[in-house]
């Protein structure tokens, strides 16, 4: 089937969320007006809402996005030879790389999932996606698949889903400056305790 007539939306409206992030980044959810949004993406309002009807929809546009993101880094790391290493690479771009802009960003979705059910069920899918591939993950990497081993994955997970999304949100509400001694040096600390989480071999019940 010929799907080459959606195509161009599609990437218009992937151009816009690039626009448009800077904007929720740093006026907030509830400071962004669409007249704001439209501007970023150069665009008129009554053009911009042919894309997107409500701000609610971008942050859900935006979400989904994301999960998207999700799965490509998971697949990586499901498909590769050494798993752990792939995992811890991908850990450390994000936590290396991470731009204040996109930290600042998902602070402003976390809030607003709390005010749009749409948005929470969105956020709930997420958080589910992400457990449910690092427990997957830390099967393969441990080689156990047992009962007892998934219970300490699933522990496992939520620290790991912990420390990442607290760097990210420790990022956006100090400002802290990528390049400075202190944050490296918590960046190295996040990664060497990320490190232990999936390297170290699952404490069993003796039988």
């Amino acid at each position: 089937m010929d799907t080459s007539a959606a195509s161009p939306a599609s990437k218009r409206a992937s151009d816009i969320l690039d626009q448009v992030k800077s904007v929720f980044a740093s006026n907030g959810f509830e400071g962004a007006s669409m007249q704001d949004l439209a501007q970023a993406a150069q665009m008129s309002v009554g053009n911009f809402y042919r894309y997107f009807s409500s701000k609610n929809a971008i942050v859900t546009a935006l979400v989904k996005r994301d999960l998207e993101e999700i799965e490509t880094f998971f697949e990586a790391v499901q498909s590769s030879e050494n798993p752990g290493v792939t995992f811890m690479s991908l850990l450390r771009h994000r936590i290396e790389t991470l731009p204040f802009e996109k930290a600042a960003l998902w602070s402003e979705v976390q809030a607003a999932s709390y005010r749009c059910p749409e948005i929470t069920t969105l956020m709930c899918a997420m958080d589910e996606t992400v457990r449910r591939n690092v427990v997957m993950a830390l099967v393969r990497i441990h080689g156990d698949d047992s009962a007892a081993a998934r219970e300490i994955f699933e522990t496992r997970a939520q620290l790991l889903m912990l420390l990442v999304h607290g760097f990210a949100q420790r990022k956006y509400c100090t400002g802290a400056d990528a390049g400075s001694e202190d944050y490296v040096a918590l960046g190295e600390l996040v990664l060497s305790t990320l490190h232990d989480t999936i390297f170290t071999p699952p404490a069993l019940p003796a039988e």
